[in-house]
């Protein structure tokens, strides 16, 4: 059986706690080939974040191209990107080489080391840049800052829409799935372990890998849930032993 073929569109991290390194570790635990295209080099350890070196536009775009020209990819994760401008741009791009690519997006806005990615963003660019997309991963407070930006109405009715790690308790840990306008809460067992710097990379990439194996989108989700939390199990640091 020959393996899927996935794209991941990230920042370079050094630690391969996020971005594409995180992704690429991500898809090999799915069993799914992960090509890598470089938005940024992030000057960074796990718990830090200096400065971000973004690459031209075209830089990307070459890389994209190079990739689909030999390889038929039908899923893409894309992380930090420079800004919603450019995220519309690349996602026009890809799917002008692939109409029926299945994109998702980790609207990455600020790290969990504090560092800011997008400075600000209007409406319009948003609408443009999340058109074309399949579903957005956003956490709470990115969640919070689209909707500031667009009405959810606006969103839902262009993209699915995953809100991690909604409502969390002692128990259990619930994200908000929207699903062309059908809303669902999923619920899942609380896993005792350390927190994980590039979670939310490790969480999008694995549903991008799991849509890429033809699981549905809720399957996808609870199967990418379930790899995070056993990385989660197995270290007790910021990252993987």
């Amino acid at each position: 059986m020959i393996s899927p073929k996935v794209l991941s569109i990230a920042g370079f991290d050094p630690s391969a706690g996020a971005g594409i390194l995180s992704d690429i570790k991500t898809f090999q635990n799915f069993r799914v080939y992960g090509f890598g295209v470089i938005t940024a080099i992030t000057i960074q350890n796990e718990k830090e974040i200096k400065e971000v070196k973004w690459l031209e536009k075209k830089d990307i775009k070459n890389q994209i191209d190079i990739i689909f020209k030999s390889h038929s990819i039908f899923c893409v994760k894309i992380g930090i990107i420079e800004n919603p401008r450019v995220l519309a741009e690349i996602i026009h791009h890809i799917l002008n080489l692939k109409p029926e690519a299945i994109i998702t997006w980790d609207p990455v806005l600020k790290s969990s080391s504090g560092f800011t990615f997008w400075q600000e963003f209007k409406r319009d660019d948003i609408l443009k840049a999340i058109d074309g997309i399949y579903l957005i991963t956003p956490n709470n407070e990115e969640f919070e800052n689209l909707v500031k930006c667009v009405p959810f109405k606006e969103i839902v009715h262009n993209v699915n829409i995953l809100q991690k790690s909604s409502e969390v308790s002692e128990e259990e840990i619930v994200d908000y799935l929207w699903d062309d306008q059908n809303f669902y809460r999923l619920a899942a067992k609380k896993i005792i372990g350390h927190e994980k710097h590039g979670s939310g990379c490790i969480l999008s990439s694995g549903i991008t890998a799991c849509l890429s194996l033809g699981f549905d989108l809720k399957t996808a989700i609870y199967k990418s849930r379930e790899n995070l939390n056993n990385y989660r199990i197995r270290s007790n640091s910021l990252l993987s032993n």
